[in-house]
C-alpha cells in the first residue's frame, strides 16, 4: 500500500520514523493520525519512542528484521524499550551517533559509512547479522541518509554511478535505483519510509517521483 503522510505538516517523514520488514518505529511525538498511516502502508506494527532524548527516531538507530543498532549515547530507559523486543540489541560504540544517517541496510546486507571504525562495522554486522561494507556514494558518507533499501529493492540518490549501484546491488542482493522524493531531494530516506509491502511518502512527492519509487521497490 502507498500512502502520503505528514508530521505536524513536515513530509520529512523518514527523520522521525523508520521499518523493515517486520516492524516500524517513531518518535514519541509522532500523531496518532502518523502511527495508523505508517502502520496500515506496511502492514507492520509500529513502536513509539525517542532516542537519544531526541525525536529524531529515523536518524539515530538503524535496523533489519534480525536486530537494531543503537548509539552509544542512547539513555538506559530507552535500551530497556528496545531490549523488551524481539529483536537482537546492540549499541554502537563509536562517537558517530546518527546511525539511521550512516547505514543503508536491509535484510541482506548492509552499506555503512566510511566513519565508522572497524570494530564498529563488525558491531553492526553481529547486530544486524548480515554482511557489511564501507564506502561512500557520491561523495556522501551519510550511506543511509540518500537511500531505503527493502527486501524487493533500493532506492537512492540520483547522483549515484552505475558503478556504485551496482555494488549496492551486490551487497543488499535487490535492484537498484535512482530517484527523488517531496520534490526532488536527493536524500531520500528522510521523505520514504519502506518495506515490501508498501511505502509511507512525505506529501510533497510528485506523482514521477511515486511511480520510481513503485518501480525500484516493485510495489505496483
Amino acid at each position: 500500500m502507498i500512502r502520503l503522510s505528514t508530521i505536524q505538516r513536515n513530509p520529512s517523514i523518514g527523520v522521525f520514523a523508520g521499518a523493515c520488514e517486520t516492524v516500524a518505529f517513531a518518535a514519541a511525538s509522532a500523531p496518532e493520525s502518523f502511527v495508523s498511516d505508517l502502520g496500515e502502508a506496511l502492514d507492520v506494527p509500529v513502536f513509539q519512542t525517542d532516542v537519544a532524548e531526541t525525536s529524531l527516531v529515523g536518524s539515530m538507530i538503524a535496523f533489519n528484521s534480525a536486530g537494531v543498532a543503537l548509539p552509544r549515547n542512547i539513555t538506559s530507559r530507552e535500551l530497556e524499550f528496545f531490549k523488551g523486543l524481539d529483536l537482537n540489541v546492540g549499541v554502537i560504540d563509536d562517537k558517530h551517533t546518527a546511525l539511521g544517517n550512516l547505514i543503508l541496510a536491509n535484510d541482506s546486507g548492509a552499506v555503512v559509512s566510511t566513519h565508522f571504525s572497524s570494530d564498529a562495522r563488525q558491531e553492526i554486522s553481529d547486530v544486524l547479522d548480515v554482511d557489511v561494507e564501507a564506502m561512500d556514494l557520491h561523495g556522501f558518507r551519510t550511506v543511509g541518509s540518500i537511500g531505503v533499501a527493502t527486501s524487493k529493492g533500493a532506492l537512492v540518490h540520483a547522483g549515484l554511478s552505475e558503478e556504485e549501484l551496482e555494488s549496492i546491488e551486490k551487497l543488499l542482493k535487490v535492484d537498484c535505483d535512482i530517484g527523488t522524493v517531496n520534490r526532488g531531494v536527493g536524500y531520500i530516506r528522510t521523505g520514504l519510509i519502506a518495506n515490501s509491502r508498501g511505502a509511507l511518502i512525505g506529501r510533497t512527492t510528485t506523482s514521477p517521483e511515486i511511480s520510481r519509487i513503485e518501480d525500484a521497490l516493485e510495489l505496483l
